[in-house]
């Protein structure tokens, strides 16, 4: 008895099967009723806005059950606005009319000729632009062929805009394209941007970049039209020789005006380009990894590559920075996150501090010296080297909490002997681990006869 009951469940179907007799077909779009449809069509016209654009068990009760969409847990229904475009939508709801009816059962042969007739009148016959829009909406077969005068062709393309439909509208931009000359092209696109912006992204996603830049220049998009050729010379070739090629005949063809502000950019990333390729040299492997690199990022592969190098070497990161034009915080920032992964002390302290008049030590630095601390703390810099770089801090608190923060606790006692504080060093000391190299260095302060303690 189970396993009947069983069998009944599973070879049991609540779906009707298909007929092209039935009215059901006819009285459903995408299994939606009509009644659900026009239900959720009036609701859309009452506004799209809040509650009333999301879809409900009611609206679509063809197509989801009420226990799916009441379900608490399930998250907020995004609104229909934020997916499709109220005049899109519309569209849809109202192709429920769209299908003509067929009648019923067996035609007497008068009325299959009258159907015949009208057909084939109908097929020379360009539709509603509106029937036709509402194909391209729903993916049914169309053609735009029946649509050959100037008239018919504005009014399809400006029913395509109304709609919102990127693909509609493209649709039949790209069949003005093939049936209407250039200039007629361009002067149905100059007073409707929708369209243009569609061929637009259509042409750059097909790289092709002469009718892009043909639409742009009709436009009055000269400096887009340039800078979308400067792209294609930049990411149209992997291979660096041809990619400089490209790059000197745009920069003579498309920014030839002296007074334009792109051309001395385009002119610095030649220069940058022709700079990569000579330190590359005959190596293949280093010119593909270097070319096309950013500025920075080239500074900082001569900079662990060809930092000995003298100022007027074609190599050296000094020759580099004064070519491009790098602003002496990118330098300095570049060279000590460079060197200090080397553990290259000393070349961080020739960067940093110069001698004064008197023999004293200098800071010459365009990044915070708190931020050269920590840097240096981060690869992991002896103490000494730390205590010399915290010394340079002028404000005493900030020298405190920066050298605590990094447990650096020489630079404190050295503070606190500087300022004459025995109590604070006393106080100091007793936090440190007994036995330890700065505990044996507080003592060995407190020890010292020549200190003249204020305390």
């Amino acid at each position: 008895m189970a396993g009947r009951l069983e069998d009944e469940y599973w070879h049991a179907s609540e779906t009707k099967a298909f007929n092209f007799e039935d009215d059901e077909f006819e009285s459903q779009l995408c299994g939606v009723s009509k009644s659900g449809t026009a239900r959720l069509s009036q609701r859309v016209r009452e506004g799209m806005g809040g509650d009333s654009a999301c879809l409900s068990a009611d609206s679509l009760s063809g197509c989801l059950s009420k226990a799916t969409i009441s379900d608490s847990s399930q998250p907020a229904t995004r609104p229909l606005h934020s997916l499709i475009s109220e005049k899109s939508l519309l569209c849809i709801l109202e192709a429920g009319n769209f299908r003509e009816k067929q009648p019923k059962g067996k035609l007497n042969p008068e009325e299959e000729v009258r159907i015949l007739r009208r057909q084939v009148e109908n097929r020379w016959v360009p539709p509603p632009v509106s029937d036709t829009i509402t194909k391209i909406l729903l993916g049914h077969p169309y053609s735009l062929e029946l649509y050959r005068s100037w008239e018919s062709k504005t009014e399809l393309l400006d029913a395509a805009i109304a709609v919102g439909d990127g693909n509609a509208i493209l649709a039949v931009v790209l069949f003005l394209v093939r049936t209407l000359k250039k200039n007629l092209v361009h002067q149905l696109l100059r007073t409707r941007p929708e369209a243009v912006g569609q061929y637009c992204q259509y042409l750059s996603t097909r790289l092709q970049l002469h009718e892009l830049t043909d639409l742009l220049e009709m436009l009055g998009e000269s400096r887009e039209a340039s800078m979308k050729q400067f792209q294609l010379s930049v990411c149209g070739t992997l291979n660096p020789e041809r990619r400089l090629q490209k790059l000197q005949v745009c920069l003579k063809n498309h920014f030839s005006l002296q007074d334009s502000k792109d051309r001395p950019l385009i002119e610095n990333y030649i220069k940058l380009l022709e700079w990569q390729l000579s330190v590359a040299g005959a190596d293949a492997e280093i010119a593909n990894t270097l070319a096309g690199q950013p500025v920075l990022s080239s500074l900082a592969y001569t900079c662990q590559y060809h930092w000995g190098e003298p100022r007027g070497s074609i190599s050296s990161p000094l020759t580099l920075s004064q070519q491009q034009g790098v602003s002496d915080l990118q330098f300095q920032w570049t060279v000590l996150t460079v060197r200090t992964s080397m553990h290259s002390w000393d070349d961080i302290e020739g960067l940093f501090i110069t001698k004064s008049w008197l023999g004293g030590k200098k800071l010459k630095t365009a990044v915070p010296i708190e931020k050269v601390v920590m840097q240096l703390h981060a690869h992991g810099a002896p103490t000494d080297i730390l205590v010399k770089y915290l010394e340079l801090i002028e404000n005493v608190d900030k020298r405190i909490t920066l050298a605590q923060k990094l447990q650096c606790h020489k630079a404190v006692i050295n503070v606190f002997v500087a300022k004459r504080d025995r109590r604070s060093l006393i106080s100091y000391k007793a936090n440190l681990h007994p036995q330890s190299e700065d505990y044996f260095y507080a003592e060995n302060c407190l020890r010292v006869s020549t200190t003249k303690w204020k305390n």
